[in-house]
């Protein structure tokens, strides 16, 4: 079981980071009528995770988000990714939908997010729920 351990642990170790030094994180925003790719300020430094990304930047506006390799040229959309890290921190109902960063909104993260709310509330919004006190007067039984 010890070896287990360790496997485990020099894997999670060795995992890639979210960002490297040679990678930026490109911003595709749609403000008005016209779409605009900004890029971040992260050349040379190394983020672990999507969320220690999310510490030193918001992408309140940004729609889609993609890390960009400058030496090889390449970029991939990690939307999805910054999305559940953000998600990971958010404490309110969906009804605030309104405050969620433009990336998140329109993410599978977050139709994922709020299925999870929905599932985990439904146990509560049955009708046989109540207060003491409506149990009392009204009984169990709706008809």
């Amino acid at each position: 079981m010890p070896d287990v351990i360790r496997e485990s642990a020099a894997a999670a170790m060795s995992a890639a980071p979210f960002l490297q030094r040679r990678e930026i994180i490109l911003a595709l925003m749609t403000l008005g009528a016209g779409h605009f790719c900004d890029e971040t300020d992260t050349v040379g430094t190394t983020y672990k995770t999507a969320a220690d990304w999310l510490k030193a930047h918001d992408g309140e506006h940004a729609e889609r988000l993609i890390r960009f390799d400058l030496d090889a040229l390449h970029g991939e959309d990690v939307t999805e990714t910054v999305a559940d890290a953000w998600l990971n921190a958010y404490d309110e109902s969906p009804e605030a939908e309104h405050k969620l960063p433009a990336f998140v909104r329109t993410s599978n993260a977050w139709e994922r997010w709020c299925a999870d709310f929905d599932a985990q509330r439904a146990s509560y919004s049955q009708a046989a729920h109540g207060t003491l006190n409506h149990r009392q007067q009204f009984g169990t039984c709706l008809r």
